[in-house]
């Protein structure tokens, strides 16, 4: 199976066996529903979402049987991922993936190796490590080309964010 991490368990709620679960993922709103199988940590067993909502920043999920805080305490700290082929298909990512891809300016020119991010409201900025270490703002001023397949992101108009 191919596993997309989707968050983390960061705690209980209550007393009827919910979960908290903080993401950053972009597509949580296709992952947190009722039915969706989850897995936690590097362990095959399905758990399947009972009823989920939404409570200060982090998804509150009832596991199909499970009904007691003693139930799921063991889940506490896990990382939580679902089956990837079930949420996107070969063309689409989300941002976790491009970690490690190759950036490269419109003379393919290697820039560095993109090893972290940060998302805000409206977009996603890369951290760029190489020769010099730069921030890669993931918008169509910067970003022409995502490569999943090469693993690069191209790139133009780079050189206003080196300093």
């Amino acid at each position: 199976m191919n596993k997309l991490y989707v968050g983390k368990v960061v705690g209980t709620h209550g007393i009827k066996g919910e979960i908290k679960v903080y993401t950053e993922i972009e597509i949580k709103d296709k992952v947190f529903k009722e039915g969706t199988k989850l897995y936690f940590n590097d362990d095959d067993k399905e758990y399947t979402i009972e009823h989920v909502r939404f409570h200060k920043d982090n998804y509150l999920v009832l596991l199909k049987g499970f009904n007691n805080i003693n139930d799921v305490l063991y889940l506490n700290k896990s990382k939580v991922y679902v089956n990837r082929d079930n949420f996107l298909n070969n063309s689409e990512y989300v941002i976790d993936d491009l970690l490690g891809f190759i950036v490269v300016d419109e003379n393919e020119n290697i820039l560095g190796t993109i090893k972290d991010y940060e998302v805000n409201s409206s977009y996603a900025t890369f951290l760029v490590e190489g020769d010099k270490n730069f921030y890669l703002p993931n918008v169509s001023n910067y970003v022409t080309k995502i490569d999943l397949e090469n693993k690069k992101v191209y790139t133009k108009n780079v050189g206003d964010l080196m300093l």
